[in-house]
C-alpha cells in the first residue's frame, strides 16, 4: 500500500497525534471534526497548559504523518486558548476550513474581543462553548458563528430561552453530549443545526509519526539554500531562530581556516566571507547535526556530496548536480529523523526528477543514489565492491574524508 503511514519504519513507533470527534448535521451527515489534545503520556491539556496544548495540537495536525490526517483537514474545530489568540500567533491552516472554538477558561475582555475580531477579518469562524449568557458576553456572541450547548449542564427550559433570545440569521446551534436517539430527536425538533456526542460517535485517536521540529527546520533551510537565486536576507531570517547553527557558522567563519582581517558577526557576513557554496556546506552540516547523530550525519552528507560529484562526472550541468545532491540528502531522512524520504518530500517543493527518483526509484538520480547505497552497505558489511561500483569508490572516499574533517571542526 503506497501511503504515508506505510512508509513509517515500525508500527510501534506510532504516536498519538490528537483525538478527533465528528460533528453531525440534522441528517446525521458529518459536518466537521473537533480535534482534541491527546498525549501518550496521559497528560491532559489542562495539566500541560492551554497555550502549549493548542500549539502542540496544531503542530501535530500540520506536520504529523498519518494517512488518517488528510480526512481531518476540512473543516475542523480547534480549541484555542485566550493566550494563543491574544498573541496573534499565526494559525497555519486555511481559514475557511477552521472553526476556532473558544474554550471555557476565557474572559471577554476588550483585548480578547479585539483579537477575535482580527482573526474574523482573516476569515476564521468562531464557536462559543460553556460561556455565560449575559451582557458581558454580548460582543463575543455577536462575532460568533456557532454556539455550543452542553445539554447535560443546562435545563431544557434555559436552552429554549437562550435560543429564543440570541438566535439570528447565520448563527448555528450545536448540541453536544448527545447520548441517546431521544436527545438527538428532541434537540433536532428544537431547531438545533449540529450535534455531537457518544450516541453519534466517540472521539477517535489519530496516530501517526510526528515529524520532529528539527526535520521541518531542515526542510525550510533546504528550500532557502536550493532556490535558483538564493536570497541571503531570507536565509538569515530562517537561521535567526537557530542559534546553534548561527553560532557554529560564526565559529567556522572566524576560524584560522577562513579568517581575514576582522571577525564576522552576522550570517550575511558569513556568506560574504565563505561564499555561497561553502556556506551551503557548513549550514547543512550544522542543520543535519541538529537532528541526527554524527554517524548518520556523516553517512547522509557523504552520500549527498558523492551524488553531486557523480553528476559532474556524468557531465551534467550545475543545476542538475544540485538536484543530485538534494535528492541524495533527502534520501537519508529516515536515518536522520526516522521519517521516510517519501514523507519528508511532502514538506518540500522539488523538481519532478527528484520526486521520480525518491517515489518511483526511476531515472538517473535514483541510479546514482542506489549506487552510493551499495557502496555504503559494502563498507558496513565488509562486502567486496561490485564492478559497477569500482569507478566511484575513490570519489566516495574523498567526499567521506571531507565530511569527516568538517564534522571534526563543527563539533
Amino acid at each position: 500500500m503506497n501511503s504515508h503511514l506505510s512508509q513509517i519504519n515500525n508500527a510501534d513507533q506510532l504516536q498519538s497525534l490528537f483525538a478527533a470527534q465528528p460533528i453531525f448535521d440534522r441528517n446525521k451527515k458529518r459536518y466537521a471534526v473537533e480535534l482534541l489534545y491527546r498525549c501518550d503520556s496521559g497528560v491532559t491539556a489542562l495539566e500541560l497548559g492551554d497555550e502549549r496544548a493548542t500549539t502542540e495540537l496544531l503542530y501535530n495536525l500540520c506536520s504529523g504523518i498519518s494517512e488518517q490526517i488528510e480526512q481531518y483537514h476540512a473543516p475542523v474545530f480547534i480549541n484555542v486558548c485566550a493566550d494563543f489568540l491574544l498573541s496573534r500567533s499565526f494559525l497555519p491552516l486555511e481559514p475557511s476550513q477552521v472553526v476556532i472554538e473558544l474554550i471555557e477558561r476565557i474572559e471577554p475582555t476588550p483585548e480578547f474581543i479585539a483579537a477575535v475580531t482580527s482573526f474574523k477579518r482573516q476569515g476564521f469562524r468562531f464557536a462559543l462553548d460553556d460561556f455565560e449568557f449575559n451582557d458581558a458576553w454580548q460582543p463575543l456572541i455577536a462575532l460568533t458563528d456557532i454556539i455550543k450547548i452542553d445539554i447535560l449542564s443546562s435545563s431544557l427550559t434555559d436552552i429554549e430561552r437562550y435560543k429564543a433570545q440570541y438566535s439570528r440569521p447565520g448563527l448555528l446551534w450545536l448540541a453536544e453530549k448527545i447520548e441517546t436517539e431521544d436527545q438527538f430527536s428532541a434537540f433536532r425538533a428544537l431547531g438545533f443545526d449540529l450535534f455531537q456526542g457518544y450516541f453519534l460517535s466517540r472521539p477517535l485517536i489519530v496516530s501517526g509519526k510526528k515529524i520532529e521540529p528539527s526535520a521541518l527546520r531542515l526542510a525550510e533551510i533546504i528550500r532557502c539554500l536550493f532556490e535558483q537565486t538564493p536570497d541571503i536576507n531570507k536565509l538569515a531570517a530562517v537561521l535567526q531562530d537557530e542559534p546553534s547553527i548561527v553560532m557554529g557558522m560564526l565559529k567556522i567563519a572566524n576560524s584560522p581556516l577562513y579568517r581575514k582581517t576582522r571577525e564576522v558577526s552576522s550570517i550575511k557576513e558569513v556568506v560574504t566571507r565563505l561564499g555561497l557554496d561553502l556556506t551551503k556546506k557548513w549550514v547543512l552540516m550544522y542543520a543535519v547535526l541538529s537532528g541526527a547523530t554524527p554517524p548518520a550525519a556523516i553517512t547522509v552528507l557523504t552520500r549527498a556530496y558523492s551524488a553531486q560529484r557523480i553528476a559532474a562526472l556524468w557531465q551534467l550541468d550545475s543545476e542538475q548536480c544540485q538536484q543530485y545532491f538534494l535528492a541524495a540528502l533527502i534520501s537519508g531522512s529516515n536515518m536522520m529523523f526516522g521519517i521516510a524520504p517519501q514523507a519528508f518530500l511532502t514538506h518540500l517543493n522539488v523538481p519532478q526528477q527528484i520526486t521520480d527518483a525518491l517515489l518511483n526509484d526511476s531515472g538517473r538520480i535514483a541510479e546514482a543514489i542506489n549506487l552510493l547505497c551499495k557502496i555504503e552497505r559494502g563498507y558496513a558489511l565488509k562486502i567486496p565492491a561490485e564492478e559497477a561500483e569500482l569507478p566511484y569508490i575513490s570519489l566516495y572516499n574523498e567526499e567521506l574524508s571531507g565530511v569527516q574533517k568538517r564534522l571534526a571542526l563543527a563539533l
